[in-house]
């Protein structure tokens, strides 16, 4: 029985490492992300309200050219918008009572489905966006100065290198933010 009771203390006496996987760390970057995608969704709402209000002083729809280019830009913009909705309606809508395994497995398919979202339709509809702007250009150029035309074509190459480079560094951000989530549920 002595042998029993010295194992006993010494069980005791040991330290309890921190678990692996720290669940508050892991909701501060959800709840980062899940911060960030309704930061994208309010700036995407904006600008389309924009470019409707824009559709609609230039009278867009009587061109075909600017109807097409302003078309696409919108239809770009309100994609995305609705893949950032969808994406957090599936992340809303995740089943709570189910084991901390399934959903792990379950986060970890989300994080997937959104670097598909960053790689894939990020690119694509960001290259669309800008065809749409380049269709509005001989529009432009009729209709307003050259000084002024030269202005937009500058203004805009600016605003869409700027534009560029903060989606990489945010999805880059983004990114490694899962990356070290995988990292945890691994």
């Amino acid at each position: 029985m002595n042998d029993f009771e010295n194992i006993k203390n010494q069980w005791l006496l040991k330290e309890t490492p921190a678990p692996k996987n720290n669940s508050e760390e892991i909701i501060k970057k959800s709840n980062y992300i899940n911060r960030k995608q309704k930061i994208t969704k309010f700036v995407l709402g904006i600008t389309i309200i924009i470019l409707i209000g824009f559709f609609f002083y230039i009278s867009a729809y009587k061109y075909s050219q600017t109807f097409l280019g302003l078309g696409l830009m919108l239809a770009c913009l309100s994609i995305r918008m609705g893949i950032e909705y969808a994406s957090g309606i599936k992340k809303e809508n995740f089943a709570s009572h189910q084991s901390m395994k399934a959903f792990d497995n379950q986060l970890l398919r989300y994080y997937k489905s959104r670097k598909k979202i960053h790689y894939i339709w990020t690119p694509i509809l960001f290259g669309i966006y800008v065809i749409g702007f380049l269709l509005l250009l001989p529009g432009f150029k009729e209709s307003l100065s050259s000084g002024f035309y030269t202005y937009i074509i500058v203004s805009a190459v600016l605003t869409f290198v700027a534009l560029l480079l903060l989606i990489a560094f945010q999805i880059k951000k983004e990114m490694k933010i899962i990356k070290n989530l995988e990292q945890i549920h691994s």
